[in-house]
């Protein structure tokens, strides 16, 4: 029996689509709906319509025009604040004063970064030119927030819309961008990047790698079973994504067949889930991808249906729609390059909609909420500073009984060199964020 029932006064694919996430994934409710109006005026139970026309007993939302659209010129959300919450599209008419079920799309379908939004030097979208944070709220799952503004107003009226089935969880990514620091390079690279170390007077990273490759100490960056053993104790899932394109300017993994990068992916194999980091250049090479997937799933011994964009690089809709051609279920690119904040304005799970031809496919996008890298690296604090700006997303997490995805690096687990103090930054944030 359902949970809730609604109705589309003017039904098409993207109302389709956020009144299903919106009413059913995201709470947890079994929403179904009721196309035919006379039927749904009949319904018994908690119901609600997304239409100008008012039907008795139902929750009615205005809808504000978005929805209705079938093109993707630019759009720019009015504001407004309800219970010291930013909202998007407000209404003057209905039982909420806002919309979102169109404050839901525009983010979540990332309505804004199929215009003309200025971009990096790697091709994303600068992060100071979204909607988000012109407006200050990228530090909030706002998306969450509404549900639970509509949760409440809808219980106001009608006592028997039941509890939301959300539970906050934490899953913790590493992302293999090396495999090793000194360990598995072939000789040439081992002497060119001792000499290099020399020229730049790192005398001790010299000593270092002799000591490792002789065996006498293990590599700095051998911090992936130090890792599962991190998220294991705080209660968090694990997934693992691994560079396997070829070596260049930013792909600098080691190769997937030395004796090294076989024993990282068996360990990790055996204890959490493993994604692909396509390479740098796999956006602007169509089958790159593929090739970089075939490879590790020979290696693997079974298929690999999640990954993360090297560098967070992706166009959309095009990336997202290689990546669903090639199998890919589970997406976690969707996060912020310089700063911890909600890309997509949401901590829950979410299907890909994709704008050209008005669907949705069977491809979930994972959003992260902080990367170690742009807390040290954009951000440029320090590790406890690190630590406390993490937790306040975590925090913000949990408020909505949400997932906290995290993103870390090997270079940064390890504490080796540049990075020394900021090994205590993953073990805080992840026993922060213990459900």
């Amino acid at each position: 029996m359902a949970d809730v029932h609604y109705h589309i006064e003017r039904p098409g694919p993207r109302s389709r689509y956020v009144l299903k996430h919106l009413l059913g994934t995201m709470p947890g409710w079994e929403a179904v709906e009721i196309p035919d109006l006379n039927q749904f005026r009949s319904v018994e139970g908690p119901k609600l319509l997304y239409g100008k026309g008012p039907v008795a007993g139902a929750f009615q939302i205005v809808p504000q025009g978005l929805l209705e659209r079938a093109d993707t010129d630019p759009v720019e959300p009015p504001m407004a604040g309800v219970d010291s919450v930013p909202v998007l599209f407000p209404a003057a008419k209905g039982d909420l004063s806002f919309d979102p079920m169109a404050g839901a799309f525009f983010l979540l379908a990332r309505y804004e970064e199929y215009g003309p939004v200025p971009r990096d030097l790697h091709g994303r979208p600068v992060t100071a030119s979204l909607h988000g944070a012109r407006h200050n709220y990228l530090h909030r799952p706002v998306v969450d927030e509404w549900l639970y503004l509509l949760a409440g107003a809808w219980r106001n009226k009608d006592l028997r819309l039941p509890a939301m089935r959300r539970r906050f969880s934490q899953v913790a990514t590493l992302d293999a961008d090396n495999g090793a620091m000194y360990l598995g390079r072939p000789l040439w690279r081992s002497v060119g990047g001792a000499v290099r170390d020399l020229l730049r007077g790192h005398v001790q990273r010299v000593v270092d790698r002799a000591a490792v490759l002789r065996g006498a100490r293990p590599d700095p960056y051998a911090v992936h079973q130090a890792f599962l053993s991190l998220v294991q104790q705080n209660g968090a899932s694990a997934i693992v994504n691994f560079l396997v394109a070829p070596h260049g300017r930013h792909d600098h993994a080691i190769n997937l067949g030395t004796a090294e990068m076989r024993k990282v992916l068996a360990l990790v194999a055996a204890k959490a889930g493993v994604g692909l980091h396509p390479g740098y250049a796999s956006v602007d090479r169509p089958g790159q991808a593929k090739a970089e997937k075939q490879r590790l799933e020979a290696a693997l011994g079974r298929p690999v249906v999640q990954s993360r964009q090297h560098f967070l690089r992706m166009r959309l809709p095009e990336t997202y729609r290689q990546l669903a051609a090639l199998g890919i279920r589970e997406e976690h690119s969707m996060g912020l390059h310089d700063r911890a904040g909600f890309r997509a304005g949401t901590c829950t799970p979410f299907p890909f909609f994709d704008l050209g031809p008005g669907e949705h496919a069977t491809f979930m996008v994972h959003p992260f909420a902080v990367m170690d890298s742009a807390l040290c690296y954009k951000l440029r604090l320090s590790p406890l500073e690190a630590v406390a700006e993490a937790c306040k997303m975590v925090d913000a997490v949990r408020e909505v009984q949400g997932r906290f995805i995290s993103v870390w690096h090997e270079r940064f687990l390890s504490g080796y060199g540049d990075e020394r103090g900021w090994e205590v930054v993953a073990p805080s944030v992840l026993e922060h964020a213990r459900p």
